[in-house]
């Protein structure tokens, strides 16, 4: 099941930096549109007959993992810093793009890199579970979380305010969807604590944020070309 869900997102992310290339070109909100190709990255490189071969040509020292946190670092720090600014939540925006975001940002990127140097990672290993019983690596993988946890708990309230608006109907369904999507990536946070560890379950959940989210600014932007053509100008 995670495998499908995994191909599912990467096709999913894949048709969504197709779709956002015409409006990459003419420089029209290129943040959204490389937060697609990010992530197109990030669920790539999540895939064993992917991260390898990619991972090989690195040197096989699995820099090709850091490679995957840091553009999930970028693609929430993209999307959720525009989800905030369509829901008109000044807070979210100011807790993203703000010293404390950007705090949070540095941090966990300065971590990441860090505990990679200081672990033992020689011979690639996707999701690098082959050295899980390193302290460094255990590290590295909360590092890894702790920015992507904090962006998208930013959000949770602007979009459930979303969600329960007067807005149009499709409005609301893609504010939902935002607001399951970024709760499950919380939510996944007390499920990599030992005692609770089901990795498995997270990676279900994980890809499945990642169709849902998609799946909603999908809506956004459908719902957006159906607006009069005056108010498209700046699309």
């Amino acid at each position: 099941m995670t495998l499908v869900l995994q191909w599912t997102a990467l096709t999913v992310c894949l048709a969504c930096s197709l779709w956002r290339v015409p409006s990459l070109l003419k420089g029209r909100n290129r943040g959204l549109s490389w937060a697609f190709i990010l992530a197109t990255v990030s669920v790539a490189l999540s895939l064993p007959a992917i991260y390898l071969p990619v991972d090989a040509l690195l040197g096989g020292i699995n820099l090709a993992n850091v490679v995957l946190r840091l553009s999930m670092f970028g693609v929430f720090f993209l999307l959720t810093s525009r989800v905030a600014a369509a829901y008109n939540s000044p807070l979210a925006r100011t807790l993203i793009r703000g010293p404390l975001g950007v705090a949070v940002l540095a941090i966990s990127s300065l971590g990441l890199c860090v505990s990679y140097v200081l672990a033992d990672v020689d011979g690639s290993s996707t999701g690098l579970v082959a050295f899980t019983n390193q302290s460094a690596v255990t590290a590295y993988s909360w590092f890894g979380v702790a920015y992507t946890t904090y962006a998208a708990a930013c959000v949770v309230v602007a979009t459930a305010k979303a969600t329960l608006s007067r807005r149009p109907v499709v409005d609301r369904a893609a504010a939902f969807f935002l607001l399951v999507g970024f709760s499950l990536v919380c939510a996944t946070v007390p499920l990599r604590i030992p005692r609770w560890a089901n990795w498995q379950a997270v990676d279900i959940m994980n890809f499945t944020a990642i169709l849902l989210v998609a799946l909603g600014l999908a809506l956004v932007w459908w719902s957006f070309i159906r607006r009069p053509i005056s108010k498209n100008v700046h699309a």
